[in-house]
């Protein structure tokens, strides 16, 4: 059996068949791994809620434990499920999102305290694809939001040569959406940090620090 098991969006939209979104979701929720589609690369999913799931990706990036990945959302509702939302959190989400912004904000009890959290801090994300936000839906939880790449090393394209370089160990085949088109940024997600209203950016990304701040300063781009 292969280990890497391709498939596409099947319509214009970008999303997947029903059934292969189901499918992708079952086996994330089961503790597997995949690589979904998103704006800014390809992402390495494991469900965030799930300490076994997040260690085998850990493992196939040789990551270090005590450097937390952020986790991606399907919209504002999931987001507010995991992490405390304040309103500038609910702007700048609801103003840049699906797109390439992470944002850490404290998280709620429904994460681990490890893995994907640090500090009671989280990172999250709203990746920018359709198939990537549905199979994030039909999952129910957030799954793990970092690139398919070893860590320190440039991001690996999504073809079996380049991905049988990392150590997949003896993880089970691992379910691929590969969209060619997704890729929309060269750079990863500004990454900023929100303490209240006050906001630090940790990571310039394509979204400037000025963008940001004219969004929490105008009332009309708070999310509902």
């Amino acid at each position: 059996m292969s280990r890497f098991q391709f498939v596409s969006p099947a319509s214009p939209s970008g999303l997947l068949r029903v059934g292969d979104a189901e499918r992708i979701a079952a086996h994330l929720r089961s503790g597997g791994l995949a690589i979904l589609p998103t704006e800014t690369g390809p992402l390495l999913a494991a469900l965030a809620t799930a300490v076994p799931a997040v260690r085998a990706a850990f493992a196939v990036k040789a990551r270090p434990l005590t450097q937390p990945m952020h986790v991606a959302c399907s919209g504002l509702a999931m987001a507010g499920e995991y992490a405390h939302l304040s309103e500038a959190a609910r702007r700048l989400l609801g103003r840049f999102t699906p797109g390439p912004l992470s944002v850490v904000v404290r998280q709620r009890p429904t994460l681990p305290d490890e893995l994907v959290t640090a500090g009671g801090m989280v990172g999250v994300r709203i990746p920018d694809h359709p198939a990537t936000l549905q199979v994030i839906a039909a999952t129910g939880a957030p799954v793990t939001a970092t690139s398919v790449n070893r860590s320190g090393e440039e991001g690996q394209p999504v073809d079996p040569t380049s991905l049988e370089r990392l150590d997949w160990g003896d993880t089970d085949p691992v379910p691929v959406v590969d969209d060619p088109t997704a890729v929309r940024f060269t750079r990863p997600s500004t990454l900023v940090r929100l303490v209240g209203a006050e906001l630090e950016v940790l990571r310039p990304g394509p979204i400037s620090a000025e963008d940001l701040a004219r969004a929490l300063a105008d009332p009309a781009g708070s999310a509902a």
